[in-house]
Parts: structure tokens; sequence; C-alpha cells
């Protein structure tokens, strides 16, 4: 891993996918100095909107910086990610998102937020992480998994997916100045790799990693994330993107 330049280090704010608990960044350890804030925005007081998720967290982020301050979105919490960094310009230091999209288009199952309700219970939170995490992980990380998606209970989780299928925020990626790390894995079921390039080419201080993994790098390959991340924060400090 590449050294950094002495000085503060920061906190990385993360933001989970659908029904998936914000402990998932947990297995991604990052050197000394940074810490994970997981966020859990699927049970803030938008109870799923991902609009509402995202003007939330822009209306309690801090005014005042105390070291470098991050945001990490993955799935459909990198779309509440992208609004929140188009609305907070200079405050936001840098933003990592994993296998998500500006938009719906060419994206999962269009049924899904009604097969939600339709089938809840255990049966369809199995095959919904099992698409999300894959066999390995899900064999490793299944009972916690399985515990935070039904507590969560339906009604949430189908709003956040609805809002989703609603939102295109192509159009708001010029509105993102931060420096931007893309990370996309290759055997992802849900978002193609045309969604994380259309990402990486709509805004401007962005560059795009990919990852043998599927949708959720963090629990399937957490050690290979870390490296991208290093690397990210390393330039990060940087004296030229300061």
């Amino acid at each position: 891993m590449a050294d950094r330049v002495a000085g503060p280090a920061g906190r990385l704010t993360a933001l989970p996918g659908t029904l998936l608990p914000p402990t998932i960044f947990a297995p991604v350890a990052l050197e000394a100095g940074w810490t994970w804030e997981p966020l859990d925005w699927l049970a803030g007081p938008g109870a799923g909107d991902l609009e509402l998720a995202a003007g939330e967290i822009v209306a309690r982020w801090p005014a005042r910086k105390r070291g470098y301050r991050l945001l990490v979105g993955h799935s459909a919490g990198g779309v509440v990610a992208l609004q929140v960094a188009a609305a907070l310009d200079d405050r936001l230091d840098g933003l990592v998102l994993i296998d998500t999209g500006a938009s719906a288009a060419h994206h999962g199952d269009p049924d899904l937020p009604q097969r939600l309700l339709a089938q809840w219970g255990e049966a369809f939170i199995d095959t919904f992480l099992l698409r999300c995490v894959g066999r390995e992980a899900l064999d490793r990380h299944g009972d916690a998994l399985r515990r935070y998606a039904l507590a969560t209970g339906p009604e949430r989780p189908h709003r956040a997916m609805t809002s989703l299928r609603r939102l295109d925020l192509a159009s708001r990626l010029g509105e993102i100045r931060c420096p931007t790390l893309v990370i996309h894995g290759i055997r992802d079921p849900a978002r193609s790799l045309r969604h994380a390039r259309a990402l990486a080419s709509g805004i401007a201080d962005a560059r795009l990693e990919t990852l043998d993994a599927g949708h959720t790098p963090m629990l399937e390959c957490p050690d290979a994330l870390a490296g991208c991340l290093d690397d990210f924060l390393s330039e990060l400090r940087q004296p030229k993107c300061r």
C-alpha cells in the first residue's frame, strides 16, 4: 500500500445498499487515522425515500470540517450519495461510488418492488441477499444480513426501490466537483459496467476501478477494495489535491 503524506486523516461516511446493514463496511480495513462512519439511511426520517434521505444527510452535514470528510455509497446508498455530493460542493473532500449508477435504466428487475411486498419473508430475503452478496459471502455473513433485513420490514425497502426507479441523476453529475472513485464488480448481476462508466465520464474528477467481484465487494473481496481505497485516500492527501 502507498505511503501517506503526514497530517490529519478523517472519516468515511458509508451508505449501504437497500436492505443491507451498515456493518457491511466493517471487513474493509482502513489505515491508521481513517475511520468508517456507517449510516443507516434506510432507518432514517426519510423512511426509505432516496431523495428525503439525501436531504436529511445534507441538513446534518457539519459546516466545519475536522480532518477529511468523504462519502461512500453502495448500490442504492450510492444514489443517495450522488445527491448529497452534488449539494455539498466544497464541504466534501471525496466521493466513492460502489456498484451503483445515476439511474435505474437497464438495472435489475423492474418488478422487484412489487414482488417484495407480495413475497416478503425469509425465502424472498434469501433470494435477494444471494443476488446482492453471492453464495460465499452469504454463507459467511448470512445470519447478520437476514436479521437486519427481517427487522427492517418491507415498507422502507419498497419505498427505496420505488424512489430509485423514478430518479435519473445523469444531469446532476456535473455538479459533483470533489475527487471521485467509481468501483465496480465485474460480475455484478444487478448493475452493469455501463453504469460505472457513465458515472466516471459524467463526474469531472472521477476514475474507474474494477474488481473481480459481484455486487457487494465489501463482503466479497474486502482486501482488494481496501487497496483501492488506500490508493485513493493517499492521493487525496497530496498537496495538489488540496
